[in-house]
């Protein structure tokens, strides 16, 4: 018998998170125990990851610290597949150290590890601050 797969929404991943709705949080917390013991892989995308950043940045007020380390452990969990995961850690890593925006973090790591290499942006401020191939347009 195979294993069932399927993708998280965001709100999912929020509320296990928060924790702000009792009821949503039990079902989260079910879904995850579901995959942790084997008996489910959810997929986890960056586009999803990037909903829940900037809602728990933008919304909650959390900080990017906050942010990349809660999410660089629950990217780790087991029976969570996340798409481009070394994308997403250097993602991560660079969205909370380097104080840019994550999807600017995004296409920089995925540029590095990727490729192309290459990134015109006329974004001086956030991605001087990030490695690869930037070139700043006037």
């Amino acid at each position: 018998m195979s294993k069932d797969k399927a993708w998280l929404d965001a709100n999912i991943v929020l509320r296990f998170l928060l924790k702000d709705h009792p009821d949503f949080f039990k079902a989260a917390l079910n879904l995850f125990t579901e995959a942790e013991n084997g008996r489910i892989t959810l997929h986890l995308h960056p586009l999803t990851l990037a909903e829940v950043v900037w809602t728990l940045q933008g919304y909650y007020g959390h900080s990017k610290g906050e942010i990349a380390k809660t999410l660089s452990g629950m990217i780790e969990a087991d029976g969570l597949f996340v798409e481009d995961k070394d994308v997403v850690k250097k993602t991560l890593y660079d969205y909370s150290e380097k104080n840019v925006d994550y999807i600017d973090a995004y296409l920089a790591a995925l540029a590095l590890i990727k490729g192309p290499a290459t990134i015109y942006t006329l974004d001086r401020k956030h991605f001087s601050r990030l490695e690869g191939d930037i070139r700043l347009l006037p």
